[in-house]
């Protein structure tokens, strides 16, 4: 009985001899191939960190190209953008940044930038089947500049809040163009009310607020915020010197409902009778020309019928203009290129900090640009024109009330083109 009890105990033992020898040489392969997956996982996460600093070399690049820089510029940029990540380590290789990118689908493309980073992580697992003692990681990026967009809107003002604000229940559609406020304020454009406005895209150097069920984008899927200053396109337009005091011009423009005037250009000041407040009421037609409003004010009463072609319309000295929503205007600018102020239908004094009333009815039509960067603008009725037109309206501030219809079809008109910042997308 003892002797066969020895024999099963000598029979387990070897059974676990065996299973210890077969743990032991399974061991370092279980162990190994962990080893080698954990590391494969490791390279993996590495490159992907890597891409997003690549994508923020290439986006950075990309807005030297918007800022007007030379390529000299967009690849320090790039570079010191790809080093101060903190993603690369001290064995990566010098970023390759190149605009245009040498190939790709943007390959000669001069709006794109191309950055290429290779990084190089020492091998632990797989250092005993290769040869070299790091394993290279390459990521590439593509970014380019979205060419300018035209706009048909723009608040120059640089901290309003509402700096483009559109209430009530008006309704505004722009054709072919933006809307665009310089504000760093989070409602640098704001919604409210029962608005709606229909437009290609909104952009802001701050935020935008409101638009959610009041925006309809009809070329770019989402608001642009945060996007640079917007270059105002009349800034080093002079304006005219006022002339000597027409009395007769005035008196012409102090008209009853009754009166029907053909006037010719001139200055208008708040000196000699009819005060500082001139009262359009009749029938009044603006020869061509330009026609100053210093320190008087211009007011169109709703009886008021006004037509003028080639005409540019001064504030100065503190003037302003209201014009009632019940007046029939037909205003067009200057298109002759030779005309210093071809394009521009009114030009308020950038010192003057005052408030413009622009009320209008399905008659009303403005042709050109309404400039008027130290004032406020209050944009209410509609403004009747239509597809194919060419309205422009830049001021420190602007308020929508009424119903209206913009469109940026200028190039016959000669109006200064008003583009929107670019936009720097990453395509690759």
């Amino acid at each position: 009985m003892a002797r066969h009890t020895r024999r099963r105990r000598s029979a387990f033992g070897g059974e676990d001899g065996s299973i210890a020898i077969l743990f032991a040489l399974i061991v370092p392969v279980v162990v190994g191939f962990l080893g080698l997956g954990g590391e494969v996982v490791y390279w993996q996460f590495t490159q992907r960190t890597l891409q997003s600093a690549a994508d923020a070399a290439a986006f950075s690049g990309a807005a030297q190209l918007a800022q007007g820089h030379d390529e000299d510029h967009v690849r320090i940029a790039a570079g010191n953008a790809a080093r101060l990540s903190g993603i690369m380590s001290a064995r990566a290789d010098t970023p390759i940044v190149t605009t245009p990118p040498s190939r790709g689908p943007f390959s000669g493309d001069t709006k794109a930038v191309e950055v290429v980073l290779v990084d190089r992580l020492p091998r632990l697992f797989t250092g005993a089947f290769f040869s070299d003692s790091t394993k290279s990681i390459s990521v590439r990026a593509v970014a380019r500049t979205a060419g300018a967009r035209p706009a048909c809107v723009l608040a120059l003002h640089r901290s309003m809040n509402g700096a483009v604000s559109f209430g009530g229940s008006s309704t505004l559609e722009l054709e072919g163009c933006d809307v665009a406020s310089n504000s760093l304020a989070s409602n640098s454009i704001d919604f409210y009310g029962a608005t709606h406005v229909t437009t290609e895209c909104v952009s802001a150097v701050g935020g935008i607020e409101g638009n959610d069920g009041r925006l309809t984008l009809t070329d770019c899927r989402d608001p642009f915020e945060g996007t640079r200053v917007f270059a105002d396109p009349y800034a080093d337009l002079p304006l005219p010197s006022p002339g000597i005091c027409d009395s007769t011009l005035k008196s012409d423009l102090n008209n009853s409902p009754s009166t029907t005037v053909t006037v010719a250009p001139g200055t208008v000041c708040a000196s000699g009778s009819g005060g500082s407040t001139v009262s359009i009421k009749g029938d009044t037609t603006f020869s061509p020309g330009i026609y100053i409003f210093n320190g008087v004010d211009l007011s169109v009463n709703s009886s008021a019928i006004i037509r003028g072609t080639g005409v540019t319309f001064v504030f100065t000295g503190g003037s302003t203009i209201h014009m009632n929503g019940g007046a029939d205007i037909q205003l067009t600018a200057p298109t002759d290129s030779a005309n210093l102020y071809h394009g521009v239908l009114f030009f308020g004094d950038k010192i003057d900090n005052v408030d413009h009333v622009l009320n209008g009815n399905s008659a009303t039509s403005f042709t050109g640009a309404l400039y008027f960067p130290g004032s406020n603008v209050s944009f209410s009725g509609t403004n009747a024109a239509t597809s194919g037109a060419c309205t422009i309206l830049v001021a420190e501030t602007i308020l929508f009330t009424g119903n209206s219809f913009f469109g940026s079809d200028c190039l016959a008109l000669g109006v200064e083109p008003l583009d929107t910042a670019q936009v720097v997308l990453i395509v690759e």
